[in-house]
């Protein structure tokens, strides 16, 4: 899912290294994200590091705290993380 509160895809996102013709936007996506926090590590986000967020309950992830590669995820059709994998379904 993508950051912020606009309409959010269900494909986990990858950050990618930008082309020199769009240097620009690695600023703006630092200051547009630099608040979100990874839901394991509590660390801040980065562009250069690959992140993952739960489906279920929408928190972000550094993909090397839950052990998700940007290969792996590609093949993920609903992430769920760690927490959220963890809960039961209440009666």
């Amino acid at each position: 899912m993508a950051k912020g509160s606009e309409p959010q895809p269900k494909y986990p996102k990858a950050s990618t290294p930008k082309d020199d013709d769009e240097e620009g936007l690695d600023e703006e996506d630092e200051e547009e994200h630099g608040d979100t926090l990874c839901g394991s590590c509590g660390e801040n986000y980065a562009s250069d590091e690959f992140w993952i967020c739960c489906d279920i309950c929408e928190r972000w992830f550094h993909g090397s705290c839950v052990k998700i590669t940007p290969a792996r995820a590609e093949h993920i059709k609903q992430y769920k993380c760690p927490a959220c994998t963890n809960k039961r379904a209440r009666p």
